[in-house]
């Protein structure tokens, strides 16, 4: 029967469609006459949204509305006797849910005191049971069951015992254990995020907090980075790349990236030049002195700036003019006319390459473990015209010599174009940034699936 109402009272409104509360409050009151006393309390509602303190309408919701109470009073006395505990708790949710919108508009209902003394006698045993059920899966460690068992139980009664405590550790406890066990098996990253939710419950759930620690003291990779190889003609690029790079790993997101100071950097080139095949057994002692798991190389492999050259191209235009002619009558007009021009078309175009490789080797083994070549280039071109004749007067000529009228907004364009093009400087930069975002990408993909 329920399934039916929801239906009718959206039928009812739509009846009523955008009316006043009057016709609102009449419409409920033919509904309430007809027996549908849900719809028409719904009308009355509705009526009292528009225009509270409407008399005729709290009159009517107020009798219509106590109908509906009596009608839920008498499916939760129905549940009741029947032993369906649930289905009574859930019905006089409903119940209460619905005096507390009748509620907002000024209108309260009555749930007779003997319900809410049977009411609140189920929530009693409903949350014993619960209670005890709850108990039992927190025993046989069934902690997903267990923590659904205490949400029900806080949405019941936040209050109730224990229930908070409880959740949070059937909530931790599960990414706690998963934390120690992966711990124990040096898989530190999935140690760490599984801490870290463990924490997310309780910010000092038993150990985590030092356990979270240690997993990310031990799983640390910390990259020692040597200045880049290059020419001696772009050792500015090379040397701008390694430091866009390395300032990018210092504020990399990932916990378990960390970068070795300068002073250390420092003493490991000190020690010695880090080839780009690998490391020297004096290397890999340094680096371990230096607390670094791996060092860090890069080479410029190619740097190249190409400006070509101005190229200019004189053609064949017309400038518009007007002039005076007499009409038939007499009567002197002025027309448009067009005398030969010429205007000059300027192009060039400027590029830049810049290719890298990176490689991280490791200071345990002198073994290459990553090795990648990254390529990126950028390219700028100026195209425009110059001519003595103004923008707007300025029309080029056609395959035939004649006038083009369509292409004058095109060479009017030209006119007014950038006439320099890109500074060296800035398309070095942009080249470099994006050189070094693609070498910090590809280390941190890297690590992220060396480090477990």
């Amino acid at each position: 029967m329920r399934n039916l109402i929801l239906p009718l009272i959206s039928m009812a409104l739509l009846a009523a469609g955008c009316t006043g509360p009057k016709a609102l409050t009449k419409r409920g009151m033919e509904l309430q006459n007809a027996g549908m006393v849900k719809q028409a309390a719904e009308l009355y509602y509705q009526a009292l949204r528009k225009k509270p303190q409407h008399v005729d309408a709290m009159v009517g919701l107020r009798t219509a509305g106590q109908g509906v109470i009596d009608t839920w009073v008498a499916d939760f006395q129905k549940a009741s006797m029947d032993g369906r505990r649930s289905d009574a708790l859930g019905l006089y949710d409903e119940m209460s849910a619905y005096t507390r919108r009748m509620a907002g508009v000024n209108v309260d209902l009555i749930i007779p005191s003997a319900i809410v003394k049977d009411y609140e006698d189920h929530l009693d045993e409903h949350l014993i049971e619960l209670n005890d059920q709850g108990h039992e899966q927190m025993n046989s460690e069934d902690f997903e069951a267990a923590a659904a068992t205490w949400k029900e139980i806080i949405h019941l009664d936040p209050e109730y015992g224990d229930a908070q405590a409880l959740l949070i550790i059937a909530q931790a406890e599960p990414q706690y254990r998963a934390g120690t066990a992966a711990l124990e098996t040096q898989r530190y990253r999935a140690a760490y995020d599984a801490l870290g939710r463990a924490l997310a419950f309780d910010n000092d759930y038993k150990d985590a907090v030092d356990l979270r620690g240690s997993a990310l003291k031990d799983g640390r990779f910390n990259l020692a980075i040597l200045n880049f190889d290059g020419s001696s003609r772009d050792r500015d690029v090379a040397l701008d790349l390694r430091s866009n790079i390395q300032n990018g790993l210092l504020q990399t997101s990932d916990p378990f990236i960390g970068v070795v100071d300068r002073t250390q950097r420092e003493e490991i080139m000190a020690e010695q030049e880090l080839s780009i095949s690998g490391l020297s057994d004096e290397q890999v002692e340094v680096g371990e002195i230096a607390g670094a798991r791996a060092i860090l190389t890069g080479s410029l492999l190619m740097y190249t700036m190409e400006t070509g050259s101005p190229r200019r191209v004189t053609r064949q235009g017309f400038r518009k003019y007007f002039r005076e002619v007499k009409d038939d009558e007499g009567n002197i007009k002025k027309v448009a006319a067009y005398k030969a021009a010429q205007y000059t078309v300027h192009a060039q175009e400027r590029s830049v390459i810049l290719k890298y490789e990176l490689k991280v080797v490791s200071t345990e083994t002198s073994e290459v473990l990553f090795s990648q070549v990254e390529e990126v280039s950028t390219s700028d071109n100026v195209e425009f015209a110059t001519s003595q004749v103004p923008a707007g007067s300025l029309y080029p000529a056609n395959a035939q010599g004649e006038v083009n009228r369509s292409g004058q907004r095109r060479l009017s364009q030209l006119l007014k174009a950038p006439r320099e093009l890109r500074a060296e400087s800035a398309m070095r930069q942009q080249v470099v940034q994006e050189a070094a975002t693609r070498g910090i990408r590809d280390i941190e993909r890297f690590l992220a699936s060396h480090i477990e």
